[in-house]
């Protein structure tokens, strides 16, 4: 079921990451009147997303000895017009393979969770409000939202939710040696069956990797009720400052 949860909810961000990022560059367009003050806006709203992102990808390829070269946390448009927030130059040789290059691909997304946790069970307490909510009762509810809104500095650490739950997904560039990850995921699987490991490996792995895509999947969570409180928030802004201004923001799709 975890696992489950975890493929449903990693699409489900990708179509929301989508819209809020479409819409908050619209946005930044409307507020600035401008295409490239809206490219700086846009960026420096996320920017704590983004500086997580990159440094993951560093981080990631120094650990595993792969050769690093230009970080760049400035954004720019590319040949085809979509917006690079930021990148990384790492260097691709014989040695590198599938698995390694995956890891520093996916690298953001392993930070930008452990991050979310952090932020959801030592700051806003979420394992109190998933109890409440569990429960029924709309007392403990209600105390339990209302610690909530009580939390020091609570939109800040709400605005960081949001920053790094829409910076943290592989983009197509991280995703690109996913294929080649999975079958060679596929292969060991294989032979793990026809030399009757099965038993062994899912008595040895399957608590842990539970374990896992049970947090995996409450990041994911959290970051999606976060975008769609965000979503909304846009969404009006959106519309009042169209309408002071007389424009509108036409996206195509």
């Amino acid at each position: 079921m975890p696992f489950i949860w975890v493929t449903i909810a990693f699409v489900i961000l990708l179509f929301l990451q989508r819209w809020t990022h479409t819409h908050l560059h619209g946005l930044s367009l409307l507020v600035t009147g401008k295409p490239d003050f809206a490219l700086i806006l846009y960026a420096i709203v996320l920017l704590p997303g983004v500086v997580l992102h990159e440094l993951s990808h560093w981080l990631a390829a120094s650990l595993l000895g792969v050769q690093t070269g230009k970080l760049s946390l400035l954004p720019r448009r590319q040949a085809d017009g979509t917006i690079q927030l930021g990148y990384v130059e790492y260097y691709k040789g014989r040695t590198l393979g599938p698995i390694r290059e995956s890891i520093i691909g996916g690298a953001p997304l392993i930070t930008g969770t452990l991050v979310i946790l952090f932020i959801g069970f030592r700051v806003f307490n979420v394992p109190e409000f998933s109890a409440a909510l569990q429960t029924g009762e709309v007392d403990q509810l209600a105390h339990a939202v209302n610690n909530l809104f009580q939390t020091n500095d609570f939109l800040v650490w709400l605005y960081l939710l949001f920053a790094i739950s829409n910076a943290m997904m592989p983009s197509a560039s991280d995703r690109r040696s996913w294929p080649a990850f999975l079958l060679t995921m596929v292969v060991i699987a294989a032979i793990t069956i026809l030399l009757g490991l099965t038993d062994a490996v899912v008595a040895n792995f399957a608590q842990p990797v539970t374990a896992v895509f049970s947090y995996l999947g409450i990041a994911l969570s959290m970051s999606i009720g976060v975008d769609l409180v965000f979503m909304a928030i846009i969404a009006l802004l959106e519309g009042i400052v169209g309408r002071i201004k007389g424009v509108s923001v036409r996206y195509h799709a």
